[in-house]
């Protein structure tokens, strides 16, 4: 375990140095023609990308035509904003392979600009060797299932040692609800044992088989879902679509709801689709050296869930 946490902290520190040196380099080269103002360095966790914003003004000299170079590392994307028009100024950034450049003949001399700078983060790993992150899930209720989430930034006194502001914005933190239980306790045994049929039907097998299987699904058809059974799952499948499931979610506290999607399928043998294991939900939170952790619950409204299941079948 302790040899984990050293890793984890020398991945981090070899990162962030890297970050921070970086970012140095930045106001070294800004400060030659500007008065640098404010500094903020932000990671967006999805997309795993480091934004450094930094505000500056010309130090009273005149501009002559001329380019500033920032060969620092190849750019995501980078914005020059006038605070004083509120407008962006496009045509003073131009994009190169290995950095940006800034045209200062589209500046003004005495005014506020913020630059706004985007750069990847390779590492794949980053993140989680930043983050501890963790899930609770709760003894489930008659009425819900409860999820409690948990993330913290780890090896501050790395953080903090070369920066003065580091905020991580869009932490992902991922559930996974458990949905086939409840499922299982509504959908018919008769509509499940049609389903099976159906599905060995479609299947290569032998002539003697398939006439017993059609003989089956014959004598199944006199059920109330006989003939129902594409209508039915057509029903339950759309219970699944993002924009209707979240219906059936409440996150509260430090984290919100982000997106949720389907997990691996129940019925696994089946040549189509079904109804999931569970659904991945997606909850997300800031993180900064003032807020180093945060807390959240994921609630699970299996109930009102149950309740709608069951009405496909009346």
């Amino acid at each position: 375990m302790e040899i984990a946490i050293g890793v984890g902290k020398v991945l981090v520190g070899k990162i962030i140095k890297a970050l921070i040196n970086r970012v140095k380099k930045i106001n070294a080269n800004l400060s030659e023609e500007f008065k640098i103002r404010g500094r903020d360095m932000r990671i967006c966790c999805p997309d795993s990308i480091q934004t450094y914003s930094v505000s500056f003004e010309s130090k009273g000299v005149p501009f002559f035509t001329k380019k500033r170079k920032f060969k620092f590392g190849k750019v995501r994307r980078v914005s020059l904003r006038s605070v004083q028009a509120l407008q962006t100024i496009s045509k003073a950034i131009d994009i190169v392979e290995d950095g940006f450049e800034i045209n200062l003949k589209f500046l003004q001399p005495g005014e506020l600009y913020i630059l706004d700078i985007e750069y990847l983060i390779d590492d794949p790993n980053f993140i989680d060797s930043l983050v501890y992150r963790k899930v609770t899930r709760d003894i489930p209720k008659e009425k819900k299932k409860e999820y409690w989430m948990t993330a913290q930034l780890k090896h501050l006194d790395v953080l903090k040692q070369d920066f003065g502001f580091i905020e991580l914005r869009d932490l992902d933190l991922n559930v996974n609800v458990g949905v086939h239980q409840d499922i299982s306790l509504k959908i018919p045994g008769a509509f499940k044992k049609q389903l099976e049929t159906v599905s060995k039907l479609l299947k290569p097998i032998g002539r003697g088989m398939t006439f017993e299987l059609y003989s089956r699904l014959l004598h199944q058809q006199k059920s109330k879902f006989g003939g129902k059974e594409y209508e039915i799952l057509r029903n339950l499948q759309d219970l699944f679509v993002p924009y209707e499931f979240k219906r059936y979610l409440d996150v509260k506290y430090d984290f919100t709801y982000s997106n949720c999607f389907r997990g691996t399928e129940y019925y696994d043998l089946l040549p189509f689709p079904t109804w999931p294991k569970f659904m991945n939900i997606i909850s997300r939170t800031d993180l900064n050296f003032d807020k180093p952790a945060a807390n959240g619950l994921l609630i699970f409204k299996r109930k009102d869930f149950i309740v709608d299941i069951a009405k496909i079948f009346e």
